[in-house]
């Protein structure tokens, strides 16, 4: 799918659901394991407005008519049952990679899910559904530094590239309002170089903050997560 239609698709999400918040921590360890923690948080309300939606499809399609497709091509996936993700997670029955800890509850109405994986090496890592839509790698530079990376492959998956109009990102902003998204990797080790927008000691963050910045919505378009960190006393396997 190409990020033009992505953007368009999650446009028409938040318009009816409104706005959404998700914090993750990706967690590398000196020998290659690690964890990756999840928060993400939608309204009650806004869950409300999406399951009338999934209810209204389908009794539609029980009726004969088009059904409201709400699976298919829903920007976020977000499930809210602890039972349900656990399930869907030990069905895929991935090798290296555990499920430690899932927990839902609601604060000030918003519903939140947290999650917690635990995995061997980034490879087992990388066999979840967490990265669809990326890729995730890890290279070593002249200075024998490792270089971990995470970009985007949306663009280019039907061969569309556009860029969204400069203007219509604006006014899509609107639709927007409210969403935060932060992205946290944390290293075993010195960070060297990273295009992060927030460093903390071995702690590189991507934040995207539309009410702090409106055009946030073409660096999501174009995501591409970079940090470069010592080797020193380290042992990861390449990917």
């Amino acid at each position: 799918m190409s990020s033009l239609r992505w953007l368009c698709i999650v446009a028409l999400a938040f318009a009816v659901t409104g706005c959404i918040k998700v914090d993750q921590t990706l967690t590398l360890n000196k020998d290659g394991s690690g964890t990756l923690n999840m928060r993400y948080g939608m309204s009650e309300q806004a869950i409300a407005q999406v399951e009338a939606m999934e209810k209204m499809g389908e009794a539609m399609q029980e009726s004969g008519g088009e059904a409201l497709d709400m699976d298919a091509e829903r920007p976020f996936d977000l499930d809210f049952d602890e039972a349900k993700v656990r399930e869907e997670f030990e069905a895929e029955g991935l090798e290296g990679v555990e499920l430690a800890s899932v927990k839902s509850e609601s604060v000030d109405g918003w519903r939140f899910m947290e999650m917690k994986l635990t995995f061997d090496n980034l490879t087992a890592l990388k066999q979840t559904d967490y990265f669809d839509g990326s890729e995730l790698s890890l290279s070593k530079d002249a200075e024998g530094n490792y270089v971990l990376t995470q970009r985007s492959t949306d663009n280019g998956d039907d061969g569309d590239d556009e860029e969204m109009d400069p203007q219509m990102l604006k006014q899509m902003a609107a639709m927007f309002a409210g969403m935060r998204i932060a992205n946290r990797v944390i290293v075993p080790t010195e960070i060297i170089e990273t295009n992060a927008t927030d460093i903390d000691g071995r702690s590189a963050s991507w934040v995207y903050d539309i009410e702090k910045d409106p055009t946030i919505l073409s660096q999501i378009q174009n995501f591409n997560m970079r940090v470069v960190f010592s080797s020193e006393g380290t042992s990861i396997a390449m990917p």
